[in-house]
């Protein structure tokens, strides 16, 4: 073989391998100049964002204690007021009283007073003119902290659907004509819990 035929076989088979290769090319550059030349148009969604809302309750107590009574006798009574707001931005939302679990103390007095809780309007914190409502308990103070002591068994139950929703809560005791109350004591903490629906 000459060194011309050798040559030629080289090219041949140069030829053979860069001619696919060619074509690729070629094919590619027409392809993505044909993509370069596409009508195209776009939309889009701006600004989003999420908040989440909020249950809130206020009283008119204004962090005082509806009752500070002292030398209770027999037959003594204490009657007292509260409006509950519901404050929230999501509606609608249950409202409910309880006494949680500790939060009734003291030397056994809740034992010998009667108690009655009305829910209703009208009248608010020291000042029960005007209130109008019905019973949702009646009974001693012991006996209502041992059957409402959360959201679940809480009593004097209403719904909120709107922010400025309000009931009014009239808390009457009366002391048992018993002498086994003398010298006793009670302190107790009221909670209103709200949730929404």
């Amino acid at each position: 073989m000459t060194n011309t035929t050798v040559r030629l076989a080289r090219w041949e088979m140069m030829a053979r391998v860069l001619a696919p290769l060619a074509a690729f090319l070629l094919v590619g550059t027409l392809v993505l100049g044909t993509s370069r030349a596409a009508f195209f148009a776009t939309t889009d969604s701006t600004g989003n964002s999420l908040a989440a809302g909020d249950v809130l309750l206020s009283d008119d107590d204004s962090a005082s204690a509806m009752f500070a009574v002292t030398n209770m006798a027999p037959g003594s009574t204490a009657v007292k007021c509260i409006n509950v707001q519901y404050d929230g931005s999501i509606a609608p939302a249950d409202v409910v009283l309880y006494v949680a679990a500790g939060d009734l103390a003291g030397t056994g007095l809740d034992d010998y007073l009667n108690m009655t809780v009305e829910v209703g309007s009208g009248g608010g914190f020291a000042d029960c003119s005007g209130f109008t409502g019905t019973s949702v308990y009646s009974g001693t103070l012991d006996g209502f902290a041992a059957g409402f002591t959360d959201f679940a068994s809480g009593t004097g139950s209403w719904i909120a659907t709107s922010t400025g929703d309000d009931r009014t809560y009239r808390f009457s005791f009366e002391l048992q004509d018993d002498n086994a109350a003398q010298a006793k004591t009670a302190t107790v903490d009221f909670t209103w819990e709200a949730q929404n629906q």
